[in-house]
């Protein structure tokens, strides 16, 4: 994840549509773990599909930053 900047991940996760948390597909919601709606950050590698930065979103996406 250190190959990627804090803002490609912020800005491909928050247009990204298939973006689903960890923390919901767990099923835990946000207050659990202190994630409010106020500092609510999307990132990819915060999403179910990130997989090590191997999501074919993420992939296709940020071919477009170099």
């Amino acid at each position: 994840m250190d190959k990627f900047s804090e803002e490609q991940l912020r800005t491909i996760a928050e247009e990204c549509q298939e973006f689903e948390h960890i923390i919901t597909a767990m099923g835990y919601g946000y207050s659990l773990l202190n994630v409010s709606a106020d500092n609510y950050v999307r990132r990819c590698p915060d999403c179910v599909h990130w997989l090590s930065g191997t999501c074919n979103i993420f992939r296709k996406e940020i071919v477009q930053w170099h």
